[in-house]
């Protein structure tokens, strides 16, 4: 058994940074609210708040009445704009580029096509997020740039090890950009979208607020996933722990785009149910895989075709939810990216389906649900968190 023990210097790092991140998670928190949550001393509490308040980390927000006698209650908020990082999420389609700020806000500034070869990619990408990093009013605050990915990231070597739908693999794009862009002095952090956008969701979402254990599951062109285990987003040994959506639901399926058979994603990612309804001979507005997955699930509502390709979808989900609810017994399984469209009379067929099918133990206090962002929102938020994580570890050390 190991034992670490924890001097007088790390102690105080380690409560100011648990208070910063306090005022970060809970704004509009009050310094005796801190004390009840944190158990520490009231002076302690109040000489780490103003030192914050003095790097300009806080500010201080209205007073309002506390309750006690003659005591006004102070409001603590992070200061906004006391680190900006650059937010990136790369898509299939396209990408959003965008800034995230300390109060973990962000804004999307450029959204771009995203061309299939890496070089075409990296040109168009580039050239935004250094004219956004010299930025006259930007240039002082940008503390570090954020990636969200659709594949496998080797977050040590900030490598894109595989982009399946881009036939993208072993791209260094920290290396890439440190070379193209050499006054870029800031760290880049990369990360998965489906782990991120749960970040995301365990950071606003009340609903699972309470939870330890679950699984996201993010239904795009491919399928994504991320594992919450024991309240920790897990990684894996080579950060590949959560793909989900290359769990084998039939040996000999159709070859997936990573070259393996019969692949969750072939039966459930949105490419895959527009396509079923086009061969048809039907037509689906959208300019896009997303615009015309919208536009599915609209037509779903008089059009038989649309409706049971849409029942379909939910049995094939079914399937695999079945499989990771036996396997994990998750207290919540979520379906975020484009599953956060899904109306809920076809999510309550995919309920009932996983309830008849999953070992009753399994699925007693299971709670499926839908994410509370879509796509964009849930990835670029999880960017966002993912800098001011770092950020906040930095500037306490």
């Amino acid at each position: 058994m190991e034992i670490k023990t924890m001097n007088s210097e790390s102690m105080g790092r380690s409560n100011r940074l648990t208070i910063l991140n306090l005022i970060r998670k809970y704004p509009g928190i009050s310094r005796r609210e801190i004390v009840e949550m944190t158990g520490l001393n009231p002076s302690t509490v109040t000489n780490i708040v103003f030192d914050l308040i003095e790097k300009k980390f806080v500010q201080e927000g209205e007073k309002g009445f506390s309750g006690k006698p003659g005591k006004r209650r102070v409001s603590l908020l992070p200061s906004k704009e006391a680190a900006t990082a650059i937010i990136v999420k790369i898509g299939i389609e396209n990408t959003q580029i965008g800034l995230g700020y300390l109060d973990n806000s962000f804004e999307r500034v450029y959204e771009i096509n995203t061309p299939p070869l890496f070089d075409d990619f990296f040109d168009a990408f580039g050239e935004k997020i250094h004219t956004l990093y010299k930025k006259e009013s930007l240039r002082s605050k940008i503390m570090s740039l954020a990636i969200s990915v659709p594949g496998i990231v080797n977050k040590d070597t900030i490598s894109m090890e595989i982009v399946p739908h881009l036939e993208w693999s072993k791209v260094e794009i920290g290396k890439r950009i440190k070379e193209r862009f050499g006054d870029m002095n800031i760290p880049i952090y990369l990360d998965n979208e489906a782990k991120l956008s749960l970040m995301a969701e365990m950071y606003f979402n009340e609903e699972i607020d309470k939870f330890k254990d679950g699984v996201y599951v993010y239904v795009s062109q491919g399928v994504g996933g991320a594992l919450l285990v024991n309240g920790h987003i897990f990684l894996g040994t080579s950060f590949t722990a959560g793909e989900v959506g290359h769990m084998s639901i039939y040996a000999d399926g159709p070859v997936c785009h990573c070259g393996n058979k019969g692949c969750w994603e072939e039966y459930i990612s949105i490419d895959t149910i527009v396509r079923k309804y086009e061969v048809k001979g039907r037509a689906l507005e959208g300019k896009n895989f997303k615009e015309k997955f919208e536009n599915l699930i609209l037509k779903g509502e008089k059009d038989k075709v649309a409706k049971d390709i849409l029942i379909e979808m939910m049995h094939y989900l079914a399937v695999g939810i079945t499989n990771l609810t036996n396997i994990i017994n998750p207290q919540f399984v979520m379906i975020g990216g484009m599953g956060e469209k899904i109306p809920n009379t076809y999510i309550q067929t995919l309920k009932n389906e996983v309830k008849e099918r999953a070992l009753e133990s399994a699925t007693k206090d299971l709670l499926i649900m839908t994410s509370s962002m879509d796509m964009i929102q849930s990835t670029l938020e999880g960017c966002t968190l993912m800098a001011m994580d770092e950020f906040s570890k930095e500037a306490i050390s």
